[in-house]
């Protein structure tokens, strides 16, 4: 419990952010659940919680899942603790949204840039609520049915890479692309995408 609550400088951080609260329920490791007002930090890897005049934080250590919901217009998210490591560095727990879940699972993670790199980024972004110069651009992650963890990038040599496609299902792969008008910027385009290559990889199989 003392390795999740991270209270006092969270906390102050987290009633500055212009992020708005949301209503939603924090389930950790142990089993204890927890349930009130929260905002999350995903920079940090930290949701804080508020219940009547107690405020907590948690960090992705002590998570296993929290859900947020904008009691505004009820938009809900899903928010998982994974391991993940970048770079061969060693592998610590943080935050990955689902936005899919089906014969493979997809999260998405948000990346501060600079707003002069929104021209350019292949993923869906937003303002930041707290700095004009900067806003959040998406990164998608893939759970795929063997188990394996990884970071989608776009484009189709990234796609080849993730799915180890040889030179023929890779033009078959293009042609999908081309054909149905796929749009990396989107994330259902995305979806579709990789749903093509899971059932591919599927039947490449039998």
């Amino acid at each position: 419990m003392l390795l999740g609550v991270l209270c006092l400088f969270h906390t102050v951080q987290a009633k500055k952010t212009k992020e708005k609260w949301k209503y939603g329920s924090i389930v950790l490791n142990s089993g204890q659940q927890f349930e009130g007002n929260l905002k999350f930090d995903l920079e940090n890897d930290v949701v804080v919680l508020q219940k009547g005049k107690r405020i907590l934080a948690f960090s992705a250590f002590s998570v296993q899942s929290f859900l947020a919901v904008d009691t505004t217009n009820g938009f809900t998210q899903k928010f998982f603790s994974l391991p993940y490591s970048e770079k061969r560095t060693r592998a610590r727990s943080r935050f990955f949204q689902l936005v899919y879940d089906g014969r493979f699972a997809l999260f998405v993670r948000e990346k501060g840039v600079p707003v002069t790199a929104v021209s350019t980024a292949n993923y869906p972004t937003r303002q930041n609520p707290n700095d004009q110069k900067k806003a959040y651009t998406h990164e998608y992650f893939v759970l795929l049915p063997d188990g394996s963890f990884q970071k989608f990038r776009a484009g189709r040599r990234h796609l080849a890479e993730l799915f180890s496609l040889e030179e023929e299902r890779a033009k078959q792969v293009g042609r999908y692309i081309t054909n149905n008008d796929i749009d990396f910027s989107k994330q259902p385009d995305i979806i579709r995408l990789i749903h093509y290559c899971v059932n591919q990889e599927t039947i490449a199989s039998r």
